[in-house]
């Protein structure tokens, strides 16, 4: 292993640990309100509180794959290498949206999780180019690497919106009333649109598909306990349309994932 590549592999697990020491720092120094699940005056379209436990599976999933592709042996480190690129700005910028967060919670969280999600995207691209390659993995690295990029892209492909419709009622657009319900439910057509799309981009990766079920479902929950019927029934379609993508490019994938 060359000196570059061990350097990017102890980057990446320094990183990794980041994101799951990082919200423990911030709560221990008084921090962490705009974190805190079902605030109120949120919008209804905003996920169940429930549903952000997911961080933790993330966190653990991160770590777990910078710390196997750190030690590991096995043949692939120039692609494990390219990986780590993005992947450091994705895990890097989860420490820096949560200090976004304490320092101007509106606009700037929603830009750092651009810079997150493109960082996402970049590492999708790179995996899905080598798909052939990663499926010669032994089962469980390969199920760690997938589970990694589906799990995190999924969740955040759909947090970007509940982030950005956030960051709109703080600037001060309604969130009920005819205008208030039509831009949430344009929120979850974008939000929708964009899972379909990376649905079909990834041929039905499972992990995503799941993630985003997850994230949905909360926002229906959500959406019916704050009494609004129409976002909640916009999003259970949602829901049915993402199910269906995901089986329907799963059935066509060339390559399992």
């Amino acid at each position: 292993m060359s000196t570059t590549k061990s350097r990017s592999g102890w980057l990446l697990v320094v990183l990794a640990l980041g994101q799951v020491v990082s919200p423990v720092v911030v709560t221990a120094l008084g921090g962490g309100a705009f974190r805190t699940a079902d605030r109120a005056g949120e919008p209804p379209i905003v996920p169940a509180g429930y549903a952000f436990s997911i961080w933790g599976l993330v966190e653990a999933l991160c770590l777990a794959y910078a710390v196997w592709a750190l030690v590991t042996r096995a043949p692939g480190h120039e692609l494990r290498d390219r990986l780590a690129r993005p992947l450091a700005v994705v895990f890097a910028g989860f420490t820096a949206w949560l200090v976004a967060a304490e320092v101007e919670p509106v606009w700037s969280t929603v830009a750092v999780f651009v810079v997150m999600l493109a960082g996402l995207l970049r590492a999708l691209r790179i995996a899905l180019a080598h798909r052939a390659e990663i499926g010669r993995w032994q089962r469980v690295p390969r199920v760690l690497l997938w589970s990694v990029l589906g799990v995190y892209t999924g969740w955040s492909s759909v947090a970007i919106w509940v982030n950005l419709t956030t960051a709109l009622t703080e600037s001060g657009a309604p969130i009920d009333g005819t205008a208030g319900v039509a831009g949430q439910v344009a929120v979850l057509a974008g939000a929708t649109a964009t899972a379909v799309a990376l649905l079909w981009r990834t041929s039905g990766l499972l992990s995503y598909g799941l993630a985003v079920a997850w994230a949905i479902v909360a926002v229906v929950i959500a959406a019916a306990d704050a009494g609004q019927p129409a976002p909640a029934v916009v999003a259970a379609v949602a829901l049915v349309l993402v199910g269906a993508a995901t089986a329907w490019f799963r059935v066509r994938r060339p390559v399992p994932a």
